[in-house]
């Protein structure tokens, strides 16, 4: 079993709605052929280094995942090269140590963290500027 990482550019013209659905199908497309998503992240909307397809910007879209076969993965690939919203794509091989960690979770509790000292700290001046 291998663990892949697969970066991709969409057309920039994409809407928010569009842009989601084709990266569900591109997730669900890989799941189908035996997948295990590890990792997802939408970079967003970046300059390109170079014009590709008379486009100026792209939206980056990258995620990791575990697939058994290899076979599987030219079956992707054949869906990225036949989308004709995606401008680029790039599959790597990765060493398991090089995962992702989520965000979500991470982020989550960081928020917390910081709306709760902010808030400490305004009692703090409010009972300084009581005294």
């Amino acid at each position: 079993m291998g663990i892949y990482e697969t970066t991709y550019i969409l057309h920039p013209a994409l809407q928010e709605g569009r842009l989601n659905d084709i990266v569900n199908t591109i997730e669900k497309k890989a799941v189908s052929l035996g997948a295990e998503i590890l990792y997802s992240d939408n970079w967003g909307r970046k300059k390109l280094a170079y014009y590709i397809d008379k486009e100026k910007y792209g939206t980056y879209i990258f995620f990791q995942y575990k697939l058994s076969d290899l076979n599987n993965l030219k079956e992707l690939s054949g869906e990225f090269e036949h989308n004709p919203n995606i401008l680029r794509y790039l599959n790597i091989k990765i060493a398991e140590q090089d995962i992702m960690k989520a965000k979500i979770k991470e982020s989550g509790n960081s928020e917390k963290d910081e709306n709760s000292s902010v808030e400490e700290k305004q009692d703090n001046t409010d009972t300084e500027k009581e005294n």
